[in-house]
């Protein structure tokens, strides 16, 4: 890697550790287009076509990928740059992210977030070497989010300086068009909605790319997680068709629904509800069924008994405030985690002071990161009935060492804490809680911006989305926060939000599954009526972290 630019070594490293073999030719998986490939194309065609006007004699292409780093269109000077590209695989379909194909002008801007230059040596495939190229992300005005990469190449071994400039003018068109069509497909769903919402005993919901209205009947109805599952359920309905359904409501309760696809609106739909019979929730025991409640109400139950309490769950996840809800708030508080600083006899004789105060109970936070001369105190501690309640909090039993794991497996009793992508459904709750501890009570996240957040993976859990809530900005006209003003990286849906909305109900039933489990996929694929195999797959298929 010696005198490459700073940008493109670290792409070479990234490339590295995907395990991407520099001699290769990759054998080229084709995939179809997405609708937001459909949406991006219609923009971008008659731009296409002049940029091919412009092109000619030049010898060079240009290759437009979507948000997927997926080919969707090509542009060529000539047949011979066309078997070229072809022969290495750069074919329609193909999706040329880093990851797969190494540093390149479309899966690093792509990576990066920016226009990147990579001159021929640079790229880290060596078939690739053979030409040099510029791409551009192209972010929808609105949205805020990268639509797609546009790439210009051509058969030489350093890239044209004006490749820039020319690739930002044509990205600059597409931008313009990109909103030009925003605006006339919530237009469309605006006409929907009116003419809808003017019949009676109708709940009536609509959503554009970037609104979302609702009638009074809606508003009593639909809380904001029903919002996110509305939209997830749209996805699954081709353009311009009609699904009939019953949907159940997060409040309890399910209704009759039929969704209209908005024809000549992208993603727009429009969502009809029987406001005047709505089904009673059915429930298979009196146990709430989000994960809160759950976890309250086993709190709740122990708080009453006896014996030590280990709080399970992934950091960040709320395990000191399910320790504080079980101890009604009064409870000592000691930190394993600061055993390294103080040192064992000094951390160990700070902890025998504060049982020898004799007080209800005593919260060890992270003791999964005890010494095992720590972690047999403890044991000793857990194991006198006489002494106060131990409460301790640790991470995910199969994750910790031996010795912790021994000590979690003592405890009279165990809850395990749900990590937040586990209670997305709640997300508008949780948000609401956060935001009221921040001192933000007025905070109100928007449909778009909701449905955003609850597309992603949360691996800070609680903490991180007590940070996102804490760095958004205060509207000045007290509106709600939409999509744009979240940071960069909650924007942009992930994996999960690629899912149709068949499989994005199967997902929120297995994640369901496994929290009132425990994590017991055993357990869960009983509740599910699957085999324990069919479980594993689907979990697999549907990127759900266990």
């Amino acid at each position: 890697m010696h005198g490459l630019r700073p940008e493109i070594e670290l792409s070479w490293k990234r490339s590295q550790l995907s395990g991407i073999d520099p001699a290769r030719v990759p054998e080229p998986t084709l995939f179809d287009p997405s609708d937001s490939s459909e949406r991006l194309l219609r923009a971008a065609r008659p731009v296409l076509d002049e940029l091919g006007v412009q092109l000619a004699g030049t010898g060079c292409g240009v290759l437009l990928v979507d948000r997927d780093c997926r080919v969707v269109a090509r542009v060529f000077d000539s047949d011979a740059l066309r078997g070229a590209m072809e022969g290495v695989g750069l074919l329609t379909g193909v999706v040329l992210s880093e990851e797969n194909y190494g540093t390149n002008a479309l899966g690093t801007p792509l990576e990066v977030r920016q226009g990147v230059v990579v001159h021929g040596h640079e790229h880290f495939l060596e078939s690739f070497r053979q030409f040099s190229c510029y791409g551009q992300p192209i972010v929808h005005p609105v949205t805020r989010r990268i639509e797609g990469i546009l790439d210009i190449t051509a058969t030489e071994k350093t890239a044209n300086p004006l490749f820039a400039p020319f690739v930002a003018r044509a990205v600059g068109d597409i931008e313009a068009r990109l909103l030009e069509g925003a605006r006339e497909s919530d237009r469309r769903v605006v006409d929907a909605f009116q003419r809808a919402a003017r019949q009676r005993g109708l709940a009536v919901a609509a959503m554009g790319q970037d609104i979302m209205l609702t009638n009074k009947a809606a508003v009593e109805m639909l809380a904001p997680s029903d919002h996110a599952a509305l939209r997830a359920l749209a996805a699954d309905v081709p353009a311009g068709e009609s699904r009939r359904l019953h949907f159940a409501l997060s409040a309890g309760g399910s209704t009759a629904l039929q969704i209209d696809r908005v024809a000549g609106a992208d993603s727009g739909a429009l969502f009809l509800l029987d406001a005047g019979r709505t089904r009673a929730p059915v429930r298979r025991t009196a146990v709430p069924q989000d994960a809160t409640s759950r976890l309250r109400r086993r709190l709740h139950e122990l708080r009453s008994g006896t014996g030590s309490l280990a709080l399970v769950g992934e950091p960040g996840s709320g395990r000191t405030w399910a320790a504080r809800q079980f101890a009604d708030g009064a409870v000592d508080v000691l930190d394993a985690a600061q055993i390294v600083g103080q040192g064992e006899r000094e951390w160990s004789a700070g902890l025998l002071e504060v049982v020898g105060q004799a007080p209800s109970h005593v919260l060890i936070e992270h003791v999964h990161l005890a010494p095992d001369s720590v972690l047999a105190l403890i044991a000793s501690l857990v194991a006198n009935p006489a002494g106060p309640r131990i409460v301790m909090t640790s991470d995910p039993v199969d994750t910790v060492p031996p010795a912790a794991r021994d000590l979690l497996a003592r405890c009279g009793n165990q809850v395990s804490v749900p990590a937040l992508r586990h209670r997305i459904r709640e997300l508008d709750g949780l948000v609401a809680a956060l935001a009221d501890q921040l001192g933000r009570a007025d905070l109100r996240l928007g449909p778009s911006a909701l449905a955003a957040l609850s597309e992603h993976a949360w691996p800070g859990n609680l903490v991180e989305l007590r940070a996102v809530l804490a760095g958004l900005p205060d509207r000045p006209d007290g509106g709600v926060v939409r999509v744009e003003d979240l940071p960069e990286d909650y924007r942009a849906p992930g994996r999960i939000a690629r899912l149709g909305g068949r499989e994005r109900a199967e997902r929120d039933a297995i994640v369901e599954a496994l929290s009132e489990s425990g994590g017991n996929k055993v357990h869960a694929a009983a509740r599910l009526g699957i085999s324990r195999t069919t479980l594993y797959s689907r979990i697999r298929a549907l990127d759900i972290t266990v």
